[in-house]
């Protein structure tokens, strides 16, 4: 009897889904209409004179839709399939509209200023029925509701402030993808919620992930969306306009283009993923050095990313300002807070000398990434690789993080990551990792000796949980010798940077 009433769940399940899935294409082949003979104004077929206003009321739908997420997890009246039936309609239909108003617009010359504030303001209500309903049912953390509201406060007031400057206060390519994410993760949060019943497949499936899984993507949706913010400050413009004169867009197909894109994607899931294992919930042995081999990881793939645009001629401007905006995120605000995390744990609670390490670190991340883009924009010769004026900020950002490795006292601490910090925006003269491939030292041995480092800490990492505690004591003299193989080349490419600054010929 419970496996014939699982079966019909399941089939019940399946059905709703494939009804959604109807509407939603039918409604997008209405909308979108025939396609058009020749550009410009023009009117859609079905909704004749009303063309010019279809996108903005596609934005107007969206407000009651999003407050009726909200009240059928709210009120227990409402619990029933029938209803969880309509939430999940109501969130694709959200879904279909975010997408489609742009779509039409550009389609049918159908632009207005209005839909320019209209679609992000929209997006903004829908983030917080969303939010809220999952702070209040599910599993949503305190501190990422208090990151959204902050984020869309915030950048509402900015908005308000370009606007009454002349300054272009549109949507932002960030803000696009903060918006997938903050939409996806809030999603999966409430399928996981067991408020309603079970209406259509993805909640079973939804309840199969592990708790920790939640908290990292918690994590992806709460950097997604303070680096989301940056662009509307003018300090900040090399996240969003970086490197629009540094090259031509390829022209080659989107799948190759794509590829070093993946390889920024990378780096910035890796930022995520080494703040998730900092976080004090998350039950990790050797946590500095799980902290560190993430961002090792995060910076091996910012390595090869530019090299491969460039071998495989595949530049674009998305992969350029995608660049900027994950070294900002993993090297900068990533490694911001775990520093804050490591120091709060060294201390036993929260330290407020770690947050000013922490902001203080994050400041001359920026700063330096900031000056980077201004010489890199300023450079003629863009297809030769420059060296580094000031510590690279993926060298930096696993300098810090090595100091936990070594020390557990929060003053030496302190002055090793000040003393960094100061270094990232000094102006030393450090050579690129592309050229320094033909410098005898670097190509024979401090390459070598980061390589072996990196790969005996990666083999360490996957193996510790299975690890005895019969051998916990060798494992960690292990782990040392990690840090050691990898922090002497670090040493010795600062003292190198000296060198070439003060006494080179």
């Amino acid at each position: 009897m419970i496996q014939m009433v699982s079966d019909a769940l399941s089939l019940t399940g399946v059905v709703n889904l494939l009804l959604i899935l109807a509407i939603i294409y039918i409604f997008n082949r209405m909308v979108l209409g025939p396609k058009r003979k020749a550009p410009g104004a023009g009117q859609h077929p079905l909704f004749g004179n009303l063309t010019i206003n279809m996108p903005n009321m596609m934005c107007y739908l969206r407000f009651p839709l999003g407050g009726w997420i909200f009240c059928v997890f709210y009120f227990n009246a409402l619990h029933t399939s029938f209803f969880a039936f309509t939430y999940h309609l109501s969130f694709a239909l959200i879904c279909l509209f975010d997408s489609l108003d742009g779509r039409f617009a550009r389609k049918w010359d159908a632009v207005t200023e209005d839909g320019k504030s209209l679609d992000p303001a929209a997006d903004k209500w829908v983030t917080f029925c969303l939010a809220v309903t999952a702070f209040m049912f599910g599993e949503f953390r305190w501190w990422a509701l208090a990151i959204v509201f902050a984020r869309e406060i915030l950048s509402m007031l900015q908005r308000m402030r370009l606007r009454r400057r002349g300054e272009d206060a549109s949507a932002r390519w960030l803000g696009k993808i903060k918006t997938g994410v903050q939409f996806t993760v809030l999603y999966i949060i409430l399928l996981r919620s067991g408020v309603l019943p079970e209406t259509i497949v993805f909640e079973p499936v939804a309840k199969l992930f592990p708790a920790n899984f939640i908290l990292w993507g918690i994590i992806l949706l709460a950097f997604s969306t303070v680096i989301s913010v940056f662009p509307y400050f003018k300090s900040f413009s090399y996240v969003n306009d970086y490197t629009k004169s540094q090259f031509k867009s390829s022209d080659r197909a989107w799948y190759v283009v794509m590829i070093p894109n993946l390889f920024t994607i990378g780096n910035y899931l890796c930022g995520v993923t080494a703040v998730f294992f900092a976080m004090p919930e998350v039950e990790v042995d050797y946590r500095a050095f799980v902290c560190l081999f993430w961002v090792l990881a995060a910076a091996a793939c910012d390595a090869f990313d530019g090299p491969l645009a460039r071998k495989l001629n595949s530049h674009s401007d998305f992969g350029a300002c995608l660049d900027s905006s994950t070294d900002l995120s993993t090297f900068g605000l990533a490694t911001a807070v775990i520093i804050f995390l490591r120091f709060s744990a060294i201390k036993g609670g929260n330290s407020y000398l770690g947050i000013a390490v922490a902001l203080l670190y994050f400041l001359y991340v920026h700063l330096r990434l900031a000056r980077f883009t201004v010489r890199l924009q300023a450079h003629e010769d863009k297809s030769k690789k420059q060296d580094f004026e000031g510590l690279p900020s993926p060298t930096g950002a696993c300098a810090a993080l090595m100091a936990f490795t070594f020390f557990d006292n929060i003053f030496v601490l302190c002055g090793v990551i000040v003393a960094i910090s100061f270094l990232m925006y000094s102006k030393l003269d450090f050579i690129s990792h592309s050229n320094s491939i033909a410098h005898p030292l670097y190509r024979y041995f401090l390459i070598p000796i980061s390589l072996s480092g990196f790969l005996m800490l990666n083999i360490l990492i996957f193996q510790q949980p299975f690890v005895t505690s019969h051998f916990a004591r060798e494992l960690s003299v292990y782990f040392q010798i990690c840090s050691w193989l990898l922090v002497v080349p670090v040493f010795i490419y600062i003292l190198d940077g000296v060198r070439r600054t003060h006494f080179s010929s």
